[in-house]
């Protein structure tokens, strides 16, 4: 019995000395700062038609000369309020064409789309309606129609990031935790840092990054509010206006200008004037801003009905 006691207390003796002695891996408790409320949705603000505007089914179709009411319903799940008439709307396909359907217009928002409640995640939903639209064609027997639209709007994106200000690479951490970008199409999807490059003979330090700039969502990137729902061809390309702050100077393009295809950009900034004798393995808050530029996407469509 006592050798058994022995041998246990050797045993745990042992371990304790091999978890003294295994070199700690950096883990990383950061957490973004737009965590908590937004899931995998990466849109800004989303658009659906009203569930009872229009609303129609072939048991209750809509008649001739029947006025269609259209209402979309906007959501801004941003920490920040988007002002009104900066978000805009529009019917397309056949309810935009004014021989099938009368009544369409473009229209802005006129009360402001006010952000999410970052505490509770509570939601503020705001109203625009369209139309009422009337159709114009005869009809011999019941039919469907798709409604589809547009919806576009303009508001900045802010990134808060992180810099490790280390001249040892091992020492650098997550620069891009979950939650670091706001909910938005827009994003900035990964940054690569170096080590603080120093040059001890003139005691002046600076160090590279590079950001990874992209569209993510299935929408357009247009210049401004005033040139959203306008044609495209095939050699556009997206872009928007970069401004990077942190503790240090930070040079960076003005200009971010998306690929075609992948819809990505990569940027390269240098950050100098950095306090050789504050070098560590502390994070250093970074806000990447991403701005002059409007987002238009597609609302999901629905289907009413029409009969003679």
């Amino acid at each position: 019995m006592i050798r058994k006691k022995g041998a246990k207390v050797f045993f745990i003796l042992g371990l304790l000395f091999l978890f003294a002695c295994t070199p700690a891996t950096q883990s990383s408790s950061i957490e973004g700062a737009y965590a908590g409320c937004y899931g995998d949705d990466p849109q800004m603000v989303t658009a659906t038609f009203a569930a009872f505007a229009p609303v129609s089914s072939e048991t209750a179709p809509y008649h001739p000369g029947e006025e269609i009411d259209i209402q979309v319903d906007l959501v801004n799940q941003n920490t920040q309020d988007i002002d009104d008439g900066n978000a805009k709307i529009k019917l397309t396909g056949d309810a935009a064409v004014s021989s099938i359907f009368s009544g369409a217009e473009v229209k802005s928002t006129s009360t402001t789309l006010y952000a999410i409640d970052p505490e509770t995640c509570l939601t503020d939903t705001s109203e625009v309606e369209i139309g009422p639209l009337k159709y114009q064609g005869e009809i011999t027997t019941q039919i469907s129609k798709e409604i589809t639209g547009l919806y576009c709007y303009e508001a900045p994106v802010v990134v808060k990031a992180f810099l490790y200000f280390t001249d040892d690479s091992a020492n650098i951490g997550d620069n891009l935790p979950s939650g670091s970008n706001p909910p938005s199409s827009v994003q900035v999807t990964k940054i690569e840092q170096n080590p603080v490059d120093v040059d001890r003979e003139s005691n002046t330090a600076q160090l590279r990054l590079k950001l990874y700039l992209e569209n993510v969502g299935t929408g357009t990137i247009v210049e401004n509010l005033d040139s959203c729902f306008e044609y495209r061809d095939a050699s556009y390309q997206e872009e928007f206006s970069l401004s990077v702050d942190g503790a240090y100077t930070i040079e960076c393009p003005d200009t971010v200008k998306l690929s075609r295809a992948e819809k990505l950009d990569v940027v390269t900034c240098k950050v100098t004037g950095i306090d050789v004798s504050n070098l560590g393995s502390q994070p250093s808050e970074m806000t990447i801003t991403l701005s002059n530029f409007a987002y238009e996407d597609t609302i999901p469509s629905t289907t009413i009905w029409l009969e003679p």
